[in-house]
């Protein structure tokens, strides 16, 4: 099946995340206020321009259905932007970026995209609008995958400490199954695609497939590092 090849030639970069320090930090609770507050503010940038493309995509089937489903994840995206902005602000306090002027009108977020967080958004988007269906289902299958499988690897390795662990709610939030119905829903529309295509096509699904989880570990890496525009 063509999702068990893809993760397999993605699975070298998988044990890279896992073995990052932004992961091992959120493990222990050590991971520094500063770098997660970079990570959430950058994450919630990058949910934006993620539910933006698959509302774009959701025009590009021919299948009622599967243009609802789509647009389905659109709106997730966007309650889960919310979701973390409002996680956000409970953990890490008031900050400037959030800040709202005026009582009871919603917060502003005035931060910019790193440059790996704009990488990232405009991969997604060049995937999405300027390559086939296929590749394109591909590139966006990464974020659904690498999350289950990250959340479940460390709401399991924290398990023993989570009560007192500082992030407790990002682990339980990816930890949990939440995310298993709408990754199966992608992962099975993936290999519908991948099983009337061409050997080529499936070279291609594949190469967008790794090229996503490589961005994923690029993301966290540049959060770990709190990236910032050199000029």
């Amino acid at each position: 099946m063509w999702s068990e090849d893809a993760w397999k030639a993605s699975e070298p970069v998988y044990q890279q995340i896992l073995s990052h320090p932004f992961i091992s930090g959120l493990i222990s609770g050590d991971l520094p206020a500063e770098i997660f507050q970079h990570y959430i503010e950058q994450d919630s940038l990058y949910l934006r321009e993620y539910g933006r493309v698959m509302a774009v995509m959701s025009s590009r089937f021919p299948d009622p259905e599967t243009s609802r489903l789509f647009i389905t994840f659109a709106q997730e995206n966007l309650d889960a932007e919310k979701s973390l902005h409002d996680f956000y602000m409970s953990v890490a306090g008031q900050c400037s970026h959030f800040a709202s002027h005026e009582p009871g009108k919603a917060a502003v977020h005035s931060c910019s995209p790193s440059p790996t967080c704009l990488l990232c958004s405009s991969h997604l988007w060049r995937q999405a609008v300027s390559e086939p269906l296929e590749v394109a289902l591909a590139s966006v299958l990464p974020c659904f995958t690498v999350y289950s499988r990250v959340g479940q690897a460390v709401c399991e390795a924290a398990s023993k400490t989570l009560e007192t662990n500082p992030y407790r709610e990002w682990i339980l939030i990816y930890g949990g199954t939440s995310f298993d119905e709408p990754t199966e829903k992608l992962v099975a529309l993936c290999n519908d695609a991948a099983i009337v295509a061409a050997p080529a096509m499936r070279d291609r699904m594949t190469e967008a497939f790794v090229m996503g989880v490589k961005l994923e570990w690029l993301f966290w890496n540049s959060a770990y590092e709190m990236e910032q525009w050199k000029i």
